[in-house]
């Protein structure tokens, strides 16, 4: 039966049976008698073909909600196009309609707001109340998450009812999805909120974006990668760096696509490092993008942004950085030394000195990674770590403002030196040394040009040259083991060599 035969004053009833009110009560609220509001319902009840006032109640609700405006989209509007990211933006559309929180997790400027506000974007229309957006990085007090929330729903504080409490039942039946973004620096506030809410409004669905997940047992998290840079000159990354540095001058010529994709590649594809290195495409060409890349940190900044934090790369590693509790901030910034993915041994071999106890690395590893700070590569033979080539950059310079650079490269470098020692020692010819070697090389070759220039390691400079001169040469680097071949002979030019002997 269509409402259209439903009258005025039958659907006023409808109405107010859809409150639960009872005939009394509907009789009073419309100035009418209650035999009158008993023929309404009857009338009603034949109408619509239902059984009974339950059901009443229940087909008031669905026309409510039918007759509900459809609400603009809360989401904000990006000022540059979104680049790329098919298969990541399929994924988490997917997870949003199947799963009820989810939390895209990365590190700072690999491009999680984008690209949830793109997802959002698309998912609109799959959700009857629509979409709101939240930016939790203003927010300092884990309590406020609730009045972020409400001022992003427009929903004001009621007497006698905490915000909390208001915001739960203003969302209570609503259809729709919530996107908080920057939610890492209050995930003791953003959790316990999150399942109050997803408790109290069944038909909700979150969202969150974060440097590291909630830990909560209803989360779903899904990993953002970094832009891909495996199909040169067709990749994501190389499509966003060209497509931003168009913008900004005069486009690159498409036959240096492949050399982009080389300098993506360096630049990690982190989606805001390669924003930022676009920007100075036409004062630095790509020559010198690629030459101060030694020194991303100084590189990679732009002017002034709303939000300081992708002002520059630094910017956004000390948002990361700040957020760190003490002994982790140690943690991070001593194993920056470690070029190649490394063991928990090995951070501790070189990391463990007050205020870090050796039973305290493993931990801080753990939590780094985490706070996406570092990869965790499980395999057969361990876990192995790895901090991408800016955070590796970032925490060199935090070595050295805290003093500890000699300390930690010293560390750093006794353990090449004792690793490159039992690979050249008698019975390190097994079928494994290629891959020993391969693992420790370029920490090796680290090691070995900072020996080098200080003249009280000239000793261990001169002994890690000769054995990687060894170690290259068997591993059929012809030009390299030269090089470190002449390299030991010119460290022991002097009294090294007695040093050495």
């Amino acid at each position: 039966m269509s409402t259209s035969a439903i009258s005025v004053r039958e659907g006023e009833v409808l109405a107010l049976l859809g409150e639960h009110l009872s005939n009394a009560e509907i009789s009073s609220r419309l100035f009418i008698s209650v035999r009158t509001v008993e023929s309404h319902v009857s009338a009603l009840l034949r109408k619509l073909d239902v059984a009974d006032r339950r059901a009443l109640a229940r087909r008031a609700a669905e026309l409510a909600r039918a007759e509900r405006p459809r609400p603009a989209s809360a989401l904000p509007t990006p000022l540059t196009a979104f680049v790329g990211r098919v298969r990541e933006r399929a994924e988490l559309a997917e997870a949003v309609k199947t799963r009820r929180q989810v939390t895209a997790v990365g590190p700072g400027g690999v491009g999680k707001t984008r690209l949830a506000l793109a997802v959002a974007a698309e998912a609109a229309g799959d959700f009857a109340d629509g979409v709101w957006f939240v930016d939790l990085a203003p927010v300092v007090d884990p309590g406020r998450v609730g009045a972020a929330v409400a001022a992003a729903v427009g929903v004001g504080e009621q007497p006698g009812r905490g915000i909390d409490e208001t915001v739960l039942a203003a969302l209570a039946d609503r259809q729709a999805l919530l996107v908080l973004d920057n939610c890492e620096q209050i995930r003791d506030g953003v959790a316990p909120f999150l399942e109050r809410l997803l408790v109290t409004c069944p038909r909700l669905r979150v969202l969150a974006t974060s440097r590291a997940r909630m830990m909560v047992p209803f989360e779903w998290v899904f990993p953002v990668p970094p832009l891909s840079f495996a199909d040169g000159g067709d990749s994501d990354a190389v499509t966003l760096f060209m497509e931003r540095a168009a913008a900004v001058g005069r486009p690159p010529d498409p036959a240096v696509r492949e050399r982009i994709a080389a300098l993506c590649e360096r630049l990690d594809g982190m989606a805001l490092a390669i924003e930022l290195a676009a920007a100075r495409w036409p004062t630095l060409g790509l020559d010198g993008l690629t030459a101060g890349l030694s020194d991303q940190l100084r590189i990679l900044a732009g002017g002034p942004r709303a939000d300081d934090r992708h002002r520059s790369v630094r910017a956004a590693l000390d948002w990361s950085h700040d957020l760190l509790e003490p002994h982790d901030r140690a943690l991070l910034r001593r194993i920056s030394v470690f070029v190649m993915p490394f063991t928990a041994d090995a951070a501790t071999e070189v990391a463990a000195f007050a205020p870090l106890d050796p039973a305290a690395v493993a931990d801080g590893l753990g939590r780094l990674a985490e706070q996406s700070l570092l990869a965790a590569t499980p395999s057969p033979a361990g876990t192995r770590y790895q901090a991408l080539e800016t955070i590796r950059q970032y925490g060199t310079e935090r070595l050295a403002d805290a003093a500890e650079l000699t300390d930690v490269r010293s560390r750093h470098l006794g353990r090449c030196l004792a690793g490159a020692t039992a690979l050249t020692a008698a019975g390190a010819e097994g079928t494994d040394r290629p891959a020993r070697f391969d693992a420790l090389a370029e920490d090796m070759r680290a090691a070995l040009a900072w020996a080098a220039g200080r003249p009280e390691r000239r000793a261990d400079a001169y002994r890690l040259a000769l054995a990687m001169g060894e170690l290259t040469f068997a591993r059929n680097l012809l030009g390299e083991a030269q090089q470190r071949f002449e390299q030991a002979a010119a460290l022991a030019g002097d009294d090294a060599g007695a040093g050495a002997g």
